[in-house]
């Protein structure tokens, strides 16, 4: 067991006003099972790399073990026994160390990796984003193998991932970081309790604050009419008797003017204090969709569809009928085609996709699609927006909650990281007003934050959706009913 001492830690990139890290002290036991959390651009790579020895950093980072990363550019191997001792506890194929890289499907390229991380047991592996390219079954088997190793930290954001693998939680947050000695579920249901507390209070603080303004008008009515007092007790008079007059009303508008001022003194100290309790919740971040009603309540019916590419079957014959209102997640191991169905269906990048069988769309039925692969998008973000007749101003505030640097929204998307675009092709369908929307792993790179909104929203709205995710615990939470495809 080593202990990683992070001692006064701050650090931010040049040319950013805000810090990620700001005056943060931890302690990590490299004997955890550490899951690494918080929302998009908080720093939890970065940390990852500072970890690593790669960014100038104020403070001391003591006790780092010898780290390794995944995921990794090469691919340096132990001895063979070993690597294939560790394929074999992930339930996958030893021989793919011996294939081209090249030649192997992205799950195949993560398994090789991690065996490769946890071949040396002297080594601290760093692990970002590891269920990418991995269906559900895959994830769980991922799971299962993490949870009998002990030492690493990792980066997700499927949070029955997590729950499975990993025994503390280190979440980064607006206001600094909060360990944990828990999965991350039960550190969520903490945090929503807390979160709600501080809703409460910050409602009560508002309430006060507005009887503070409140009584501040009346101040200035009272500061008012002291100064009338005061032009009345200063003005001439032709008469002698109004000398004492005078005197009076001088004397009666010091006081209010005295009184005036302590009671504005008073209220301002207030309600800066309260606008300093006021808390800055990281879930204020709503969203909408507003799907369209279509005449047909019963808008797709599929009987023995068989699907081909380029003329070869690749799915084994669909049935599936679609009635309005209802969360279809559509579900099967890898190559049974799912993404084949929902392109097929959706009409966008379906070049090459037949199908035969009965088929029926109702007519006139509006679709919105969010495809697995976003090389389709082209130009700006404002030029997506106008080719999607999406409104922009929507688009971007979309994109900037779901973690987008603003920065980006001049950019073309040419220049964005993959996360990045399907960003812009998850909030485009979120833009869009459609009688069904088909969403093909929509979650992928977003954060908790995000993925529990989204969550939010799908659940509380009556629009009807057929998607593909592998991320259970939204699965669990929105769909109406599941369709499973076998593996043709």
């Amino acid at each position: 067991m080593a202990l990683i001492n992070i001692k006064d830690l701050t650090f931010g990139y040049d040319g950013s006003d805000t810090l990620l890290f700001d005056g943060v002290t931890l302690g990590l036991d490299t004997s955890w099972k550490l899951a690494l959390c918080g929302r998009n651009g908080r720093g939890k790579t970065t940390l990852f790399r500072l970890l690593q020895g790669e960014l100038d950093y104020k403070g001391t980072i003591t006790g780092v073990p010898h780290v390794v990363t995944f995921p990794v550019s090469d691919i340096s191997f132990a001895e063979d026994w070993k690597i294939r001792k560790e394929l074999n506890l992930m339930n996958a194929d030893p021989d793919i160390m011996y294939r081209p890289l090249e030649t192997l499907s992205g799950g195949e390229k993560t398994k090789l990796m991690l065996a490769a991380l946890f071949s040396d047991e002297d080594n601290y592996p760093l692990i970002d984003e590891p269920t990418n390219h991995l269906d559900q079954e895959g994830r769980e088997a991922l799971a299962s193998y993490l949870s009998s190793k002990s030492g690493f930290m990792v980066i997700s954001h499927d949070r029955h991932f997590l729950d499975m693998c990993t025994d503390h939680t280190l979440m980064i947050t607006k206001t600094g970081v909060e360990l944990t000695s828990s999965s991350f579920s039960v550190w969520w249901d903490n945090n929503e309790k807390k979160l709600a507390g501080e809703a409460e209070r910050n409602e009560q603080l508002r309430r006060e604050m507005k009887s503070i303004e409140v009584a501040m008008k009346k101040n200035a009515q009272w500061a008012g009419k002291a100064e009338s007092y005061k032009n009345r007790a200063n003005a001439p008079s032709k008469v002698q008797e109004d000398h004492f007059r005078r005197a009076y009303e001088a004397k009666k508008a010091s006081k209010l003017m005295s009184l005036s001022k302590n009671l504005q003194n008073r209220n301002e100290k207030k309600l800066t204090e309260k606008q300093g309790l006021l808390k800055d919740l990281e879930r204020e971040q709503r969203l909408k969709i507003t799907g369209s009603v279509h005449h047909n309540k019963t808008p797709i019916i599929l009987k023995d569809l068989v699907l081909s590419r380029d003329g070869i079957p690749v799915t084994s014959p669909i049935s599936l009928t679609v009635e309005q209102g209802e969360k279809i997640r559509i579900k099967g191991p890898n190559g049974c085609g799912k993404s084949t169905l929902l392109k097929f269906l959706s009409g966008t990048d379906a070049s090459g996709i037949t199908g035969t069988g009965d088929v029926y769309v109702a007519p006139g039925l509006s679709m919105s699609f969010v495809s697995q692969d976003t090389e389709c998008l082209r130009g700006t973000v404002s030029d997506i927006a106008a080719s999607r007749n999406c409104d922009r101003t929507q688009l971007n505030t979309i994109l900037v909650k779901m973690g987008l640097d603003k920065e980006l929204l001049s950019s073309d998307i040419s220049t964005f990281s993959l996360g990045q675009k399907k960003f812009v092709a998850t909030a485009l369908s979120l833009c869009e007003t459609a009688d069904i929307y088909i969403w093909d792993e929509p979650l992928n790179f977003i954060d908790v934050y995000m993925r529990k909104e989204i969550e939010r929203l799908v659940k509380e709205s009556d629009i009807t959706l057929l998607f593909v995710e592998h991320d259970q615990a939204f699965s669990e939470a929105v769909a109406t009913r599941e369709v499973i495809l076998p593996l043709f």
